[in-house]
Formats: C-alpha cells, structure tokens, sequence
C-alpha cells in the first residue's frame, strides 16, 4: 500500500525536462469518493437493526467517519513536505482504516447470521433490508480496498508508477493506454459478491485472492443464509 513520495513526482517532472518538454505536473487522483463512500457506508450502518451491529447504533458510523478528516489531514500533509514520514504513516494508516472498514462489514454479516440462527424476534422486514444493507456495506468497502491497493495506490497508478498490478482489467489486456477509476473498483466488488468469483477483471497477487475470498464469504453467507431465510420469513 505504498504511494510516492515527493522525490518520486519531482522526478517525474524532471523527466519531462530532459525529454526537451515542460515539467509535467503531477495529475493526482481525485480524494473525494473516499469521504463519499464512508459517508455512505456510516449512513447505512445508522440504520441497521441494533442486533446487527455492537454497542450503540452510532458507535461504528462515528469511528467510520472520523477515518475522513484523519486520511485528509495525512494526505495534505504528506503532499506539502511538512509531515517527515508523510509517505510510510499514510499507507499505514489507510491500511488499518480499511481493515476496520472490512472488519466491520464482516461483523454485520456474523451478527445478522446470528441473529436469524437464534431468533431474537426481529420483524422479517428488517432483517431483509439489514441482509440487503450489509451487501451494500460490503460492495462500498471492498471496492474502496481495491482502490487503494491496486498497482500500489492511486497516485501511483496516476502518475504512471506502477509496477505491480493486483488486477488486470479487459483495457489492459488489450493494451490500451488506460488507468482504472473507483467506478471500476466499485463494479468489480459488486461481480464479485453476485458470481462469487472474478468476472472480466482478474485477480493477479495473493493478496487481492485472498480479499476476493473474504468478501465472497461474506456475501454467500449473507446472500444464501441471511438473505433466503428473511424472504422465508416474510407473511405470504
């Protein structure tokens, strides 16, 4: 989960000097799906069902949240010079963010499997939506880990950088001069936990199997458990 630095994107500049062009200003990626999937994910987590989720209702949604202005501030930071290991503490901190993010996605899914096992007397409406909501839950947090990890991060796929593929999406493997959006990652999350295996876009290290493993258990579980028993569940 690396991403360059300072020197890595002033030598990108320099590179274009000596090619004889202008210094080519580094195109950053866009920050703003990060904050608007959280915000997101918080939203729904709100309105689960309380056996869904543990402590009070908001406890989740507001240690979410306060994952936004923490990542900004390392990120701004970081990109002025003024952070002195700006580059190392914000990979370390996204990573540990992004495994609440899928931690909290996987607890949803146990407690809403427990709940059904053990008939805490939730009405079959709710558990439907929460079945439905812990879906989204999980589509919005593993598209944003695909996001952050593929090729290195964001920066580096932008700025050209990347060595390393985790996926290989169809433009890529027709070669074609093209960089992968959150959309992308978004709708490979989604395929995902609807085949249950990779689609179009294939999964290249262990690490990303290793996640496509995680979220496709979590979705069968919801999908084939939670889903089908609230249906069964509901008044004919």
């Amino acid at each position: 989960m690396d991403v360059p630095n300072e020197q890595t994107e002033s030598a990108v500049e320099e590179e274009g000097a000596v090619l004889g062009g202008p210094p080519r200003a580094p195109r950053l990626p866009p920050w703003y799906p990060v904050p608007f999937l959280v915000v997101v994910i918080a939203v729904v987590q709100l309105f689960l069902p309380d056996s869904v989720t543990i402590g009070p209702i908001w406890l989740i949604p507001v240690v979410e949240l306060l994952g936004i202005p923490l990542s900004w501030v390392i990120w701004t930071w970081s990109r002025s010079g003024r952070f002195p290991v700006g580059d190392e503490v914000l990979g370390q901190a996204m990573a540990a963010y992004l495994c609440f993010l899928a931690a909290a996605s996987g607890l949803n899914a146990a407690l809403l499997l427990r709940t059904l096992l053990y008939d805490v007397g939730e009405e079959p409406g709710r558990l439907l939506f929460a079945g439905f909501a812990v879906l989204a839950i999980n589509v919005l947090t593993f598209g944003l880990i695909y996001w952050w990890i593929d090729g290195g991060g964001p920066r580096k796929r932008v700025l050209g950088l990347a060595t390393r593929w985790d996926f290989q999406f169809p433009q890529q493997a027709g070669g074609h001069d093209w960089t992968p959006s959150m959309l992308d990652y978004l709708f490979t999350a989604y395929t995902n936990i609807i085949a249950f295996s990779p689609t179009d876009t294939m999964p290249l290290t262990h690490r990303v199997k290793a996640l496509f493993t995680v979220q496709s258990a979590i979705s069968l579980v919801t999908v084939l458990v939670t889903v089908s028993r609230a249906i069964n569940m509901l008044p004919m």
